[in-house]
């Protein structure tokens, strides 16, 4: 059950209570006026229920009007903490970390540019292969993760997706070519084992796709938390004439 709802039915039960307590006070009002105005009321019964219902419309109104401002209000308060997640200053130990992503995994690394542009879900140079399999165990072996909240699930997500796609391409390729130069499906599953074959295919390309999703939402947090310019910065300091 949501708080918005919960409000509501407290509201609700007030506006209730305070219903009962007005019929409560004016039956109570009406002993304690003279016979005149007792007289009087009683003559313009329509007239006076009219008017307290106005008064009580209005009063709920007033009130459903403050919830909203109150639900508002908390929206407001949400976005101002996001906000100033996204403003603070990135950690020196997060800049480091990511440091060492964007050594390791740049977008501008040879293994990176061959997954985005050149990946088949059929075979693999075995050396390309291993280099991102480095990667993947590099960071593996690394039990510190982000301070960020938000950046330390999303690095979590992309060593995960890259540990995935390391086990299927190990579970469903084998070494062929000279040296081994290459990893590849056996070409035979294609006739012998059809459904394997197409297994195969499936999952190493899933695997793949859900690997650059996550490198891709890795870098994109990492430009949301500043973390992208902080580098850039540190870069132009280490690369400026002494």
């Amino acid at each position: 059950m949501s708080s918005r709802s919960i409000s509501e039915k407290i509201s609700a039960s007030i506006f209730v209570l305070i219903a009962g307590l007005i019929a409560d006070a004016s039956a109570a009002a009406l002993f304690l006026l003279s016979p005149d105005v007792r007289a009087w009321l009683k003559g313009n019964y329509f007239l006076v229920s009219i008017t307290g219902l106005l008064l009580f419309a209005a009063v709920v109104t007033l009130a459903n009007l403050l919830a909203a401002r109150r639900v508002k209000v908390t929206e407001l308060q949400g976005e101002v903490r996001n906000l100033t997640s996204l403003l603070a200053a990135p950690t020196n130990h997060d800049t480091e970390m990511f440091a060492a992503v964007n050594d390791q995994a740049s977008p501008q690394t040879r293994y990176i540019i061959w997954l985005r542009e050149y990946f088949m879900v059929t075979r693999a140079n075995s050396e390309t292969f291993r280099e991102l399999e480095k990667m993947i165990e590099f960071f593996e072996r690394e039990p510190r993760g982000f301070d960020d909240a938000d950046m330390d699930g999303t690095y979590r997500k992309f060593r995960e997706a890259g540990r995935d796609l390391i086990n299927k391409m190990t579970e469903h390729m084998w070494y062929e070519g000279d040296e081994l130069a290459r990893l590849e499906i056996p070409r035979e599953w294609e006739r012998t084992q059809p459904e394997r074959h197409e297994q195969a295919i499936t999952e190493i390309g899933e695997s793949h796709d859900s690997f650059m999703i996550s490198y891709d939402d890795l870098f994109r947090m990492a430009q949301r938390k500043r973390l992208t310019s902080v580098l850039s910065g540190l870069t132009s300091r280490n690369n400026a004439p002494v």
